[in-house]
């Protein structure tokens, strides 16, 4: 017999550290580990639950004796410590004795017949709570027994739900009043009386749509525009009743059209439709469902499904003077674009915008060479600079044109013009006899007094007599015959700044609403007139037309802050009786003496 004693507490225990669970020490209160006292894992409760780990808060084992983990001294002997780098406390464990001396006597070894700590009993983390939970695991490496669960019933860590169409309201579950929510779209010319919602025997959900042309002729119905990424798309959708059916789509333009299918029962069929986009769209992509000869209930849609294939470049992000190619999964530059001067042509250089530009003495045309008079030529075939004069050999057909020596091409000559959209000068008339720039009171200009350079008093009906400009002030008939709303008071003859002349028009119209000022009106002969006017001050001001053909499209107002004058252009086309031009001036402020109108001119193209 043995006898081991060790110093230190008051608490004794054999060999290693008790298996651990909320139970005291093998010593303490309890009968030491020899004599009659029952094996280590009698009663004992297993070794889990929510106790403190091994070395927590309580007194080691024994004396100055390390806790009972890691690297301490074994108990007695040889013995390996229960901890450590040990196999945790399950399944194929050796027994917490073996092969040691016993603790004493003629005692039976602590695993002797007794069933090793595991045997049978349940494993460390069977039905129980888990060994590890919130604590510090059981031994030093060791990954604890639980934690986050494996996967198990748990809701796998996922994004957002996966794309099922590209197509909103694909089942047509949703309507407003008779129809589908994002349908009937601005290329249908299917009537909305030949859509019908069907709320019975749908294929997905509790919606499908029904549509209907008994004639030959086919009819379309489609989506409401939206905006698609390129690339290649492949659509499902399910039909049945009677009639034909196919496919196109309208992005910038129609597309081509699949093969009619034809249709016949009352069993759902399966229809694809596959399509390609070169490029983004932008607002403008409609799906299109083509119907024709259908009869009975006619044709019942649903279940629209559309994806577009994943492509390499999806993943990619490129610079915006880039562009991904999917077949090598790589950013290019555009065309135009480069990245550095490698990917310009020899005579290009690449800038900071990252755009192909001429290099410098180089040149594209003889434009470029302006800088250089010795070298005023630009050879195009090789992009270099030399002698010569940039208009030898051009020739000016029309008359209005002379040869550039900078750019050596045609252009109007100074002074010249083809229509008043050239006269951007003081003259802002174009005279189409002679190709000239003329003044506002030219008789090229149909508008009699344009320049307001002549006024008289006049009686204006319900407002008294009032100085205002000749042929302007047209009376107001109602409806079918509009003139001026403005009050004659409200016009002013104007002297301080002109553009032509020695008078403008002020309007003096400090109010939020917009009042009618008409010249008088007069017939137009047959043709194209392009006109101008121009304005400066502080206000508000747009312009109207209206004649024998009704009232021209409403223009914008435009908002006024400058002393400077500013031109406005115009068309309209001629062969109508009765025409008169109108402004609208309003929200006028004194800051610029309000707004000023002059040189008011329409020549014929």
């Amino acid at each position: 017999m043995v006898l081991l004693v060790a110093c230190g507490g008051d608490d004794s225990e054999p060999m290693g550290t008790p298996d651990a669970g909320p139970v005291r020490p093998d010593a303490g209160d309890a009968a030491t580990d020899a004599g009659g006292e029952p094996p280590d894992s009698g009663s004992e409760t297993p070794d889990s639950g929510g106790e403190p780990s091994d070395g927590g808060n309580e007194t080691p084992d024994s004396g100055s004796e390390t806790p009972d983990a890691g690297n301490e001294t074994p108990d007695s002997g040889s013995e390996t410590p229960d901890a450590g780098n040990e196999t945790p406390d399950s399944g194929s464990e050796t027994p917490d004795a073996g092969n040691e001396t016993p603790d004493s006597g003629s005692e039976t070894p602590d695993s002797g017949s007794e069933t090793p700590d595991a045997g049978n009993e349940t494993p460390d983390s069977g039905s129980e709570t888990p060994d590890a939970g919130n604590e510090t695991p059981d031994s030093g490496s060791e990954t604890p027994d639980a934690g986050s669960p494996d996967a198990g019933g748990e809701t796998p860590d996922a994004g957002e739900p996966p794309v099922v169409s590209v197509i909103d309201n694909w089942g047509f579950e949703t309507w407003s009043g008779a129809l589908p929510e994002r349908w009937l779209g601005s290329k249908s010319n299917l009537t909305a009386d030949a859509v019908q919602k069907v709320t019975t025997g749908a294929y997905e959900g509790t919606n499908a749509a029904r549509l209907s042309n008994a004639s030959s002729t086919h009819k379309r119905f489609t989506t409401e525009a939206k905006s698609m990424r390129a690339g290649r798309y492949s659509c499902t959708y399910q039909v049945r009743g009677n009639g034909d059916i196919r496919n196109a789509f309208f992005s910038d333009d129609y597309s081509s059209y699949s093969s009619y299918t034809s249709v016949s029962g009352s069993a759902w069929k399966p229809v694809s439709y596959t399509f390609n986009l070169a490029n983004d769209v932008f607002d403008t992509f409609e799906l299109i469902f083509s119907i024709r000869n259908t009869s009975g209930e006619g044709l019942v849609v649903d279940d629209v499904r559309c994806l577009r294939a994943a492509e390499p470049c999806d993943a990619i992000s490129c610079e915006s003077w880039e562009r991904c190619v999917n077949a090598s999964a790589t950013c290019e530059p555009l065309s135009g674009r480069c990245n550095d001067g490698m990917d310009c042509s020899e005579w290009q250089a690449c800038d900071e915008t990252h755009t192909c530009v001429v290099a410098e003495n180089r040149c594209v045309r003889h434009a470029d060479c302006a800088d250089t008079p010795d070298t005023r030529v630009c050879n195009t075939s090789t992009h270099l600079c030399v002698a010569g004069d940039p208009c030898a050999g051009v020739t000016c057909s029309n008359p209005a044109t002379s040869c550039n020596p900078t750019t050596g091409t045609c252009e109007l000559a100074e002074g010249a013009c083809f229509t008043t959209y050239d006269c951007v000068g003081a003259l802002p008339a174009c005279d189409p006899v002679t190709r000239r720039c003329v003044a506002a009171e030219h008789p090229a200009n149909i508008l009699r007094n344009g320049g307001f350079e002549t006024w008289n008093v006049y009686s204006i009906p319900y407002q008294g007599e009032h100085l205002i400009p000749d042929y302007w002030y047209g009376i107001d008939n109602g409806l079918t015959d509009p003139g001026t709303e403005i009050k004659p008071s409200r016009l002013v003859r104007y002297t301080n700044a002109v553009h032509g002349g020695a008078t403008a028009l002020q309007f003096v119209v400090p109010i939020q609403v917009a009042e009618r000022f008409s010249t008088e009106k007069f017939n137009v002969p047959s043709g194209t007139y392009s006109c101008s006017y121009r304005v400066r001050g502080h206000g508000t001001l747009r312009h109207r037309s209206y004649s024998s053909g009704g009232w021209s499209p409403q223009t914008d107002f435009l908002t006024v802050d400058s002393d400077e004058w500013q031109a406005v252009f115009f068309r309209f086309t001629g062969n109508v009786r009765d025409w008169r031009l109108f402004f609208y001036p309003s929200r006028s402020e004194a800051d610029r003496d309000h707004l000023q109108v002059d040189d008011v001119v329409c020549t014929k193209d």
